[in-house]
């Protein structure tokens, strides 16, 4: 159980629900007292929200006043996957996760438009900076576009088994936004991770720190797997972004 109060789409506890077309569907953890931050939070391929709630509740931030905002993927038929479609935020071969290629960018950036109106609502209810973009997996690609192409200074970006393919990083070098160009970031990639490997979080940790961003980087004993192995680490590091619960 989560130790806030879970609403879905904007409404009570229940199914969840778009509003209007463009809008994509978002779970929602609201803290125990005064609200002082919010993590944004995208998950991964053929995920939901309830992967990265579960990580919320887990490092119990709902107690220290963190909202959990985790927004819902469409559901897309994927390359090379039959059967049902999954949810994705964009289209992606399962068999090239590490580096989807250029056709897959139009689709990153077709669907940054929508994450940056959920982000746009966080931003305008707490501040820009007391907001935090976190992701895991293909939702750490997105978070990663999303919180360094923002106009707004964030407080951080925190990515789990990151990879940046190789036509996106002119993109990202030319067009991040210049209240972003030393936005903090942590990173973390379980070692025994055979979709996603080591080398392509470290990657995207040597990529930022060229940048000139400040990073942070956990290495755990964990697969492929929503934040696995994290406990303290994360916390602190919001802590550090977004300052004491007490303060």
């Amino acid at each position: 159980m989560s130790g806030g109060n879970v609403v879905s789409g904007g409404n009570a506890v229940g199914g969840r629900n778009a509003v209007g077309a463009a809008r994509l569907p978002v779970d929602v953890v609201e803290p125990v007292g005064r609200h002082r931050a919010t993590v944004l939070w995208l998950h991964g391929l053929g995920q939901g929200p309830e992967s990265l709630v579960e990580v919320s509740d887990r490092l119990d931030l709902a107690r220290a006043g963190i909202r959990g905002v985790f927004p819902q993927a469409p559901l897309r038929e994927i390359g090379r996957v039959s059967g049902d479609p999954v949810r994705a935020w964009f289209e992606q071969d399962v068999f090239a996760l590490e580096n989807p290629g250029p056709a897959s960018l139009p689709g990153v950036l077709a669907i940054e438009r929508r994450l940056r109106a959920v982000l746009d609502e966080e931003t305008a209810r707490v501040g820009a900076g007391r907001v935090v973009v976190a992701g895991f997996s293909q939702g750490a690609l997105m978070a990663l576009v999303l919180a360094l192409r923002y106009p707004q200074r964030l407080a951080g970006l925190a990515l789990y088994a990151p990879f940046l393919p190789d036509e996106a990083v002119p993109l990202l070098a030319s067009r991040r936004s210049a209240v972003a160009v030393d936005l903090p970031v942590w990173i973390g990639h379980g070692a025994f991770d055979w979709i996603i490997p080591e080398k392509s979080g470290a990657k995207v940790r040597d990529v930022l720190a060229d940048w000139g961003h400040p990073v942070g980087w956990q290495r755990y004993r964990a697969g492929h797997e929503a934040f696995g192995g994290v406990k303290r680490a994360l916390p602190e590091f919001l802590e550090r972004v977004l300052g004491p619960a007490g303060g």
